[in-house]
């Protein structure tokens, strides 16, 4: 069964994606990068941590997973020190 979509073929995705959804977005920042920058904690427990707990449980490799939780929470720290240091 072929799945029905707005679009006749991939290049006339890719048309309208570069043309009206990437000029709409270009401005936006994740939301992890908007905690980041606050310097409030972000959701990476939730998200990637959460597949990372999962794939240990059911005994799947999360490598990717676990790299990015990690350098998450490393970004979190860095910048947690960084706040802390300048209120010195």
């Amino acid at each position: 069964m072929k799945q029905k979509t707005f679009w006749t073929d991939a290049d006339s995705y890719l048309e309208e994606f570069y043309s009206k959804t990437v000029p709409l977005t270009a401005n936006h920042h994740a939301s992890m990068l908007q905690d980041i920058r606050k310097g409030r904690k972000t959701e990476i427990d939730a998200l990637n941590g959460a597949v990372v707990r999962l794939g240990k449980q059911y005994g799947v490799p999360t490598p990717v997973n676990e790299a990015v939780t990690l350098l998450v929470k490393a970004k979190e720290q860095m910048v947690g020190r960084q706040r802390a240091l300048q209120k010195i």
